[in-house]
């Protein structure tokens, strides 16, 4: 027997012979795609075989350093003395109406200027 070797134009010959076995059958294109995939057999034969390297043993873990304990976060204070916090601003619907509105206004303003510009 010849001594085939895996390359990918035979890969692609093999899978193009099959295919055109598979979806238009003639007695010639089964045997070319036969012949494709007995080559292949041989090629896959012929491979040399690698040795299992046997499996490392697990290496011995360094152990952690030991982590110093954090003491308790102390709060914000204020100058006031009392505890800093941010006021988040609270709108009602209507306030964010007037804020939708407004943008949009700005933002019309901002693109009949741009138009005018050019």
């Amino acid at each position: 027997m010849t001594k085939f070797e895996i390359t990918p134009e035979l890969l692609k010959e093999a899978k193009k012979a099959v295919n055109s076995a598979k979806y238009s059958a003639t007695a010639e294109r089964k045997k070319e795609a036969v012949d494709m995939l007995m080559k292949l057999a041989v090629a896959v034969q012929n491979l040399e075989e690698v040795k299992t390297a046997e499996p490392n043993k697990p290496k011995a873990k360094k152990p952690k350093a030991k982590k110093a304990k954090s003491s308790k976060k102390k709060k914000a204070i204020h100058d006031n003395g009392r505890l800093a916090r941010k006021a988040r601003v609270t709108r009602n619907s209507n306030q964010r109406l007037d804020d939708l509105a407004t943008k949009q206004s700005l933002d019309k303003l901002f693109d009949n200027a741009m138009a005018l510009r050019y």
